[in-house]
């Protein structure tokens, strides 16, 4: 019988998505409200070299810039032609009444007054997350993206600054697709856990070249994408030494097949739901 304790840990996945504007603090207290043991966020630097809270390297996906006519030309609306100052005017929150991108909205999930609430929803900066973060009970995934030919040293050099000014490194752990940020990382902030991204085409690499990658790293987990994992894999890298944090599980079936396997945690968009499954597991196994 699998101890109890080895259900997955929920992590939500750029916030609470499903419930309020992906990687804002509305989506962080949607996490906490929702359960889930901790919150995945991504961070960009801008043009003035502040680190903020927000998946894409351009603005026009979740924000209102393009209709902005104070705002600079089109080809400037990414992050890192933009300062801080320019972000902060952006409206990151209206637009998930509108798209309802996982029709929360239309089945009443997220109700009117919660969706007018989202009206003018800033963009945080990292400092601030990591500062909601500190008094919350949440543990926080900071994924350090891909600058595109920006300045990717000088992004993870900021991060780590921040995560030492916060005082909950140990409630924090810091992934990247990116091996040169994380080995850069490890050098300047050993006592903070990393863990490897893998998209489904790096997964598709032998389970023992994989591992070497995560032993060469210092790394604590492998944060696989769901779709490159063929049964048995979970097992092989846990026996190696290695959490698992799987993304981005959805749906319930896969999050019960995931903690039969083994997995240590779920990156999810439905941090309620993982959870409602999960407890299913684990009346399997008592």
């Amino acid at each position: 019988m699998t101890n109890l304790s080895s259900a997955p840990k929920v992590w939500a996945h750029r916030g609470a998505r499903s419930a309020a504007p992906e990687n804002t603090m509305a989506a962080a207290r949607a996490a906490l409200e929702q359960g889930a043991f901790g919150w995945e966020l991504d961070v960009h630097v801008t043009l003035d070299g502040v680190v903020i809270v927000t998946h894409d390297h351009g603005l026009r996906r979740v924000t209102d810039i393009a209709l902005r006519p104070n705002m600079p030309v089109r080809a400037s609306h990414v992050v890192d032609r933009l300062t801080l100052a320019q972000i902060r005017e952006l409206d990151a929150g209206s637009w998930f009444a509108r798209r309802d991108p996982f029709g929360t909205v239309a089945s009443g999930e997220v109700g009117p007054e919660r969706l007018a609430s989202y009206a003018g929803e800033k963009i945080p900066t990292l400092a601030e997350a990591l500062d909601w973060t500190s008094e919350s009970s949440l543990a926080v995934n900071v994924e350090i993206k891909d600058m595109l030919g920006g300045d990717d040293d000088g992004l993870v050099r900021e991060v780590v600054g921040l995560i030492r000014a916060s005082g909950i490194a140990r409630r924090v752990l810091v992934s990247s697709f990116r091996q040169n940020s994380l080995e850069l990382f490890r050098k300047l902030c050993p006592e903070v856990s990393v863990g490897l991204l893998l998209d489904e085409k790096a997964m598709a690499a032998s389970t023992q070249d994989i591992v070497a990658r995560l032993q060469s790293l210092g790394a604590v987990a492998l944060h696989p994408s769901i779709k490159g994992l063929f049964p048995g894999r979970i097992a092989a890298f846990r026996e190696a030494g290695f959490e698992v944090n799987v993304y981005t599980v959805n749906r319930e079936e896969d999050m019960l097949r995931l903690a039969r396997e083994g997995a240590t945690g779920i990156i999810t968009d439905f941090p309620a739901r993982a959870l409602a499954a999960l407890e299913a597991f684990k009346q399997e196994e008592k």
